[in-house]
């Protein structure tokens, strides 16, 4: 069978509930509807997961309906965005963003949800709006949405399956792959054989593996509930996948990429190795790491 593409899946609003689609396509910025909207605090600062009293921010859907958005979320009557009430000013970690701010309505349903202060906002379109990937990692004319700091992440099931083997019984059965919130899920690699890829094309999209991805507490989120039962799987990530290097320290699961060409990725798709590079020097020490 080869590598094939397992999952597409795409998260409208950061931090909330994701879809898995049979085709996506590709844009500079990563998949088309990926992380177009945002929630942010009274400061204009971006709200996830991690933070208290946001664990239910997964149980959190949206739809397209038309020109229009809606949102839904237990208890709560759904909520249609049409319009937006001019721009306004995001913080998401150290980048400054100008986005369309979804006005009162909208603010006040998020806020009556998540029980504090917060405003819906999308992603500009303009280009002088558009936020640029770290120049470390990424491409040098490289964008991204709201997205951590990448256009897409990359998993793969034989990882998960290997991690798994050394979770706690209880946490088997509940810590699937959606604790990690990937964009593309590939199958047919060795555990962690990710690691060691460069450049990957898929359909007629090319894609650049550039940095491991250092996880945190989202993984302790049940994504179906948004409840935390246990500290797994970043337990045993923090014990088996942790390291450190002159420029990146976490513990790590899947690969934050970038588009080196644009197209559309289907469920199902060959995906075909075009570059290998060994494995970032912040995994040398893991004892947990692909063994090719």
């Amino acid at each position: 069978m080869g590598i094939r593409v397992a999952a597409c899946r795409i998260y409208p609003l950061k931090s909330a509930a994701g879809y898995e689609t049979e085709q996506m396509e590709i844009l500079p910025r990563g998949p088309k509807g990926d992380r177009e909207w945002l929630l942010v605090n009274e400061e204009n600062g971006f709200l996830t997961q991690r933070l208290r009293g946001c664990e239910k921010m997964p149980l959190i859907g949206t739809a397209a309906e038309g020109n229009s958005t809606v949102f839904s979320a237990p208890a709560m009557p759904p909520l249609t965005v049409a319009e937006f009430q001019g721009e306004t000013q995001v913080t998401i970690w150290k980048d400054t963003v100008t986005a369309q701010d979804a006005g009162d309505v909208a603010a006040a349903w998020f806020s009556e949800y998540l029980g504090m202060s917060c405003r819906l906002v999308r992603l500009s379109e303009k280009p002088e709006h558009r936020r640029k990937t770290s120049e470390k990692w990424g491409l040098p004319d490289g964008v991204v949405g709201f997205a951590d700091g990448f256009p897409l992440l990359v998993t793969n099931t034989a990882s998960l399956a290997a991690l798994a083997d050394h979770l706690p019984e209880t946490d088997r059965a509940c810590v699937d792959m959606t604790r990690f919130r990937p964009n593309l899920v590939l199958d047919g690699l060795a555990a962690f054989e990710e690691d060691a890829l460069y450049k990957i094309r898929i359909g007629d999209a090319v894609l650049r593996l550039v940095k491991p991805c250092a996880r945190c507490k989202i993984t302790t989120i049940c994504q179906q509930t948004g409840a935390v039962v246990s500290n797994e799987p970043l337990k045993t990530l923090t014990k088996l996948r942790r390291g450190k290097s002159d420029d990146l320290a976490g513990a790590f699961f899947g690969q934050n990429a970038v588009p080196e060409t644009c197209g559309t990725i289907r469920k199902g798709d060959k995906v075909e190795i075009l570059e290998r590079r060994p494995p970032h020097p912040a995994l040398a020490d893991a004892a947990l790491k692909f063994a090719g």
